[in-house]
């Protein structure tokens, strides 16, 4: 049973900014979130029974050629990043797996205690490797000397996952491709875990939104589904598990924008010097300006545009055959 006191302390949450960590963008933009998380959970839930889940063994890769690869892909591109340097001060550090307490981890940039920019890259011996470790050094590219801005947190996975994406595709096209094909299809489940784990929260900010109202007679008048107590139970599940919803809200837009860079980056290799400037503006220009500056202006082109190179990715992943042994 749903209590009114419980409902009067979300709403309080809701009212008082805490639920947001104090800001107010995902009030703001509430609405192309739910939009957004909507069509891409959607999407997925139907394409993910056409692909094929078979587990896999991928080839072994050494350290000393994941870190070749990753550095070609670099300086072929002009980012001016010396991986063997970042090692040699102690600005990346390989870790091997322990199935107790790093077990499901890759990746992970940060901060230590004097300040330092830190990669952490948790090796599997693959080369899946090398693409987590292209992934953290863009993170190291736009991490300020402090602490990131908002506008920072928010879009940083967008462009790590971009040109993670986009390593993928150039380095499949030489080798390891049925590796790199399979890890880009269990890309899929997590996505929509992504979504999934977003979705209740966003639907009963959406309702305070509309109504300035969480109650079961208010969610019932707006969504007419029958969901309310299951809907207020995702919620505190949510809580309870000591999740953000601001730092959730960063993958929400950053898988879709990743895609979305990918997609164009297979029509137009150029894509990538707009990514340097991408890069750059992150720390230092608006939500609006940084994604104008790779083609995401006005919110009903950007859900469409996302709509767009959604289903074209999707589309490829399903089409994607194994080479024969």
């Amino acid at each position: 049973m749903v209590t009114k006191e419980r409902i009067n302390t979300y709403k309080e949450w809701f009212e008082n900014m805490s639920f947001f960590s104090f800001n107010s963008f995902i009030l703001d933009e509430i609405e192309n979130l739910w939009n957004l998380s909507n069509y891409i959970y959607d999407k997925y839930i139907d394409v993910i029974k056409r692909i094929e889940f078979q587990p896999h063994n991928f080839s072994y890769v050494s350290l000393e050629e994941n870190i070749s690869l990753a550095q070609q892909f670099l300086d072929k591109h002009n980012i001016n990043v010396s991986i063997k340097e970042l090692i040699a001060n102690g600005n990346i550090i390989f870790k091997k797996i322990d199935d107790k307490t790093t077990k499901g981890k890759d990746g992970t940039s940060y901060y230590d205690e004097d300040n330092k920019r830190i990669i952490e890259i948790y090796l599997n011996n693959n080369v899946i490797d090398s693409c987590i470790l292209i992934h953290e050094i863009m993170h190291f590219l736009n991490q300020p000397e402090s602490k990131r801005d908002f506008v920072s947190d928010l879009l940083t996975e967008s462009l790590s996952y971009g040109m993670e994406f986009i390593y993928i595709e150039e380095l499949k096209q030489i080798k390891y491709s049925d590796d790199l094909n399979i890890f880009m299809k269990f890309g899929v489940p997590t996505i929509l875990k992504c979504m999934d784990k977003v979705y209740y929260c966003y639907k009963l900010i959406l309702l305070y939104k509309k109504k300035k109202d969480i109650s079961l007679e208010t969610y019932n008048k707006v969504f007419k589904d029958n969901n309310y107590e299951k809907t207020i139970d995702r919620f505190e599940e949510y809580v309870k598990e000591h999740n953000l919803i601001v730092r959730d809200t960063w993958n929400v837009l950053g898988f879709p924008i990743a895609i979305y860079i990918l997609e164009r980056y297979k029509k137009d290799k150029s894509i990538i010097k707009k990514l340097m400037k991408y890069n750059e503006a992150i720390n230092e220009k608006s939500y609006q300006e940084c994604l104008s500056i790779i083609g995401l202006n006005i919110a009903n082109e950007f859900i469409n545009k996302i709509k767009s190179s959604t289903s074209s990715f999707l589309a490829s992943l399903s089409s994607q055959k194994l080479k024969k042994l």
